[in-house]
């Protein structure tokens, strides 16, 4: 079941159960708001296991307002479910930890961004319900 919190560092330290994620890299960056997802989270957790690598998180949450500015998916995209991370990679990481998101098939939505300067790209990795809209399991960024 989701929490609400109003900032990162009000989640209990007994509750936090991801020992490769942090509260703060997880939330707004914005904001500081957290929208704690425990199934999104073991799955993030589940696949760092596999791939045995960091996964740098540059974007978790995000609050509407601050979707709103820097996403086209507007106040009601995927980072504002708390099911969504944006994973800092390149190269052959990012081809090794999209194979790996892929087989874990735990991800309903999978986006690549490997354009342009190498610590500008990323892995989107999403939970959503595949019903909750038609969509593409797996794209890229144009």
């Amino acid at each position: 079941m989701a929490a609400f919190f109003d900032h990162w560092s009000e989640v209990p330290a007994n509750d936090w159960r991801w020992p490769h994620f942090t509260p703060r890299e997880m939330a707004c960056r914005r904001s500081g708001k957290l929208l704690l997802t425990p199934e999104f989270l073991d799955a993030l957790e589940a696949l760092r296991a596999t791939v045995n690598r960091p996964l740098p998180v540059t974007a978790g949450y995000r609050d509407p307002e601050h979707n709103a500015l820097v996403s086209s998916t507007g106040k009601t995209g995927p980072h504002t479910t708390g099911r969504a991370a944006d994973i800092a990679i390149s190269g052959e990481d990012a081809y090794a930890l999209l194979g790996a998101a892929i087989r874990a098939g735990s991800f309903t939505g999978i986006g690549l961004n490997q354009r342009g300067p190498h610590a500008g790209r990323f892995i989107h990795l999403d939970t959503l319900s595949p019903t909750a809209a038609p969509r593409p399991r797996v794209w890229t960024y144009g």
